[in-house]
């Protein structure tokens, strides 16, 4: 074989090989309308992942195995629901309308993603709301928090020389939420802050249950005892219901400006540690959110109205990996703070 013909094929491996290596990129963008549901079509030159990341009024796309073309084709049709899109060399950013749930199906074979986009429907939070009045109204036993201090060999620690508050919801005649399988959300709360304190005194931090056995305390109380011992965040505890048992994800809510960047690290932490379904970070009113004077969140990792989360919230591994996340989050946000 002559050297001209090796070298050519050598050549032409080389460049093939090379092109196998590329990974896919996302070329289009397309939008469409069906049924009361607006899609996002999503086309690469090759299988992708597709993850979101819901902020508010902006959904986040983001695709680890891909890169986005250049002169990707973005849909410029006008949707009830989406008011632009726009993309980077990493995302694709939804600015949104209103308020909005997401499906994302990653369709093998076919070099394709689509995501489906409905509107929100906020009986979870309404229901919270709708607790929260109630136990405003109620008597409740005086607060009794529990302190746990690090050891002195903890002095090296990420979280040496802070303060948290972990308030684990409901709570002695209040129960909260019932999962499928009979178990009480005041139970399941507790024995996930208790993890969480733990690990978090063993960071170097100096941790306060706003209760550590069960026992049912005012959300005023609540409030109060964190205003007055100036904690450096606030993290209350619950997990989530909805009438509709298909309905799972993590949820994470805030209300004051200074509690975004808490609750946004928060969240992908949780979201990324966990591997459920995104159900987004939320501005809401709730009580311990909004009269805290420190930066404040409320988490709902699982929904106990479907039966999958339900059973995952009662075992102790899940509640533990619940837990090292949230430590994760925390320690990554005082990591951003000093910054």
């Amino acid at each position: 074989m002559r050297p001209s013909y090796c070298y050519a094929i050598i050549l032409t491996l080389v460049l093939a090989l090379s092109t196998l290596a590329d990974p896919p990129q996302v070329t289009k963008i397309e939008a469409k309308r069906d049924r009361g549901f607006d899609y996002l079509d999503i086309y690469a030159t090759g299988q992708i992942k597709v993850q979101g990341l819901l902020l508010e009024d902006t959904l986040v796309l983001e695709f680890p195995e891909a890169t986005i073309a250049q002169n990707v084709e973005l849909s410029k049709k006008p949707s009830r629901r989406i008011a632009n899109i726009t993309a980077n060399n990493t995302q694709v950013i939804i600015t949104l309308k209103n308020k909005i749930d997401y499906d994302i199906v990653n369709v093998f074979g076919y070099n394709k993603s689509v995501v489906e986009i409905s509107d929100r429907l906020d009986r979870a939070e309404k229901i919270m709301l709708a607790w929260e009045e109630a136990n405003l109204k109620q008597t409740s036993l005086a607060l009794k928090p529990y302190e746990l201090t690090p050891p002195a060999s903890a002095s090296q620690q990420p979280l040496w020389g802070k303060t948290i508050v972990l308030d684990p919801g409901h709570g002695g005649e209040d129960p909260g939420a019932a999962a499928q399988g009979g178990t009480f959300e005041k139970h399941l709360t507790l024995a996930t802050a208790q993890h969480t304190a733990k690990l978090l005194q063993a960071a170097g931090a100096t941790v306060y249950l706003t209760r550590n056995e069960d026992r049912r305390s005012s959300l005023k109380d609540i409030v109060n005892f964190t205003n007055k011992i100036k904690p450096d965040i606030f993290v209350s505890l619950h997990y989530n219901y909805s009438h509709k048992r298909d309905v799972s994800g993590i949820e994470t809510y805030y209300y004051n400006n200074d509690s975004r960047s808490l609750a946004k690290v928060m969240h992908w932490m949780l979201l990324n540690g966990l591997a459920r379904k995104d159900h987004g970070l939320r501005r809401a009113k709730f009580y311990v959110v909004n009269h805290s004077k420190v930066p404040a969140i409320l988490l709902e990792p699982l929904y106990l109205s479907n039966a999958k989360e339900a059973q995952l919230a009662a075992s102790p591994a899940f509640q533990q990996q619940i837990a090292s996340n949230i430590v994760r989050g925390v320690k990554a946000y005082f990591r951003s703070k000093s910054r």
